[in-house]
């Protein structure tokens, strides 16, 4: 099986077992709690899985990328998409606190697991990169106005949900609450991850790129 394949198929069974926890895992409250939440009780190793399929379809696209496409920028990519995957894994290994464990009080795997989803911004900046790429290489040219319209996508998700966070945050002291709704913008963000992911992998299969 080659690297897009798997990085397909990881992406879509991310979304899909995500879908399926908020189903079978009804304690965690969309609205306000992050998806971490899910890592903690009798599901949780359901939500370390989820973390890994994420991780995996971006290491395999990163890795893709770095070994097959002949440009600096793929490359760039490449290597930021790997990066973003640690975070994945290490989320999918240390749980999170908690949501509303102090900070003076929070385990060093909740720390470890709140600097680990820092990374995701690495993947982020990694579609600014790899979208070039679709304006500068021949062979990915037929699909770069999808791309394209992807990569805005994201980015205008992720910018909303960092000037949302900041607007209710700064009234709770920096706490997610029950007065912070942002789980629901945070979950859309991070399944948009998967589905640009999936679409940068789908159009290199389409372009007849080697893998």
């Amino acid at each position: 099986m080659n690297k897009l394949t798997v990085t397909k198929i990881s992406a879509i069974g991310f979304v899909v077992l995500l879908v399926i926890l908020h189903f079978i895992n009804t304690s965690v409250n969309p609205i306000w709690q992050p998806i971490s939440e899910y890592a903690l009780g009798n599901t949780g190793w359901l939500m370390q899985i989820v973390f890994f399929l994420l991780g995996i379809s971006f290491l395999t696209l990163g890795l893709y990328l770095i070994k097959y496409l002949p440009k600096i920028g793929s490359k760039i990519g490449g290597v930021l998409l790997v990066i973003a995957s640690l975070g994945n894994f290490l989320a999918g290994i240390f749980n999170t606190d908690p949501v509303d464990t102090l900070p003076e009080y929070m385990t060093m795997s909740g720390q470890i697991h709140n600097a680990a989803a820092g990374l995701l911004g690495f993947m982020i900046l990694a579609t600014v990169f790899i979208t070039y790429q679709f304006r500068k290489q021949e062979q990915l040219k037929p699909f770069r106005k999808n791309m394209f319209v992807f990569t805005i996508i994201l980015w205008g998700l992720e910018v909303a949900l960092i000037i949302v966070m900041g607007v209710y945050l700064s009234e709770t002291d920096g706490m997610i609450t029950p007065e912070t709704p942002i789980g629901w913008l945070g979950r859309i963000v991070i399944v948009f991850c998967a589905i640009w992911v999936w679409s940068c992998a789908h159009y290199l299969q389409k372009s007849n790129f080697k893998n």
